[in-house]
């Protein structure tokens, strides 16, 4: 998983993904690494600085298609999401 360092994560940030990451979820990733890149290139555009938070904890749904994962985030008032998912990352799952 060495591409997400390209994402700005860390070395000890990656082996503790790959360490906490089940099996099958980390071959997803490891197979959809172009789709992970953009999803996580979009929270990284979009402003929110804890996008390897959110990865870290919910690396699921970074697998899920392009379209469908920004149009979650593009329902709401950038500012305003961006400073909600500062203050806590676990509003993402409700979103």
């Amino acid at each position: 998983m060495m591409f997400l360092s390209e994402l700005g994560f860390d070395n000890l940030q990656i082996k503790a993904i790959e360490k906490n990451i089940p099996k099958l979820i980390k071959e997803q990733i490891k197979n959809s690494q172009e789709l992970v890149k953009m999803n996580i290139s979009f929270l990284k555009d979009l402003g929110v600085k804890n996008y390897r938070e959110a990865f870290k904890s919910y690396y699921d749904m970074f697998l899920m298609d392009n379209s469908s994962f920004t149009a979650i985030f593009a329902k709401y008032d950038r500012d305003d999401l961006i400073e909600k998912l500062e203050k806590n990352i676990a509003i993402i799952e409700h979103l």
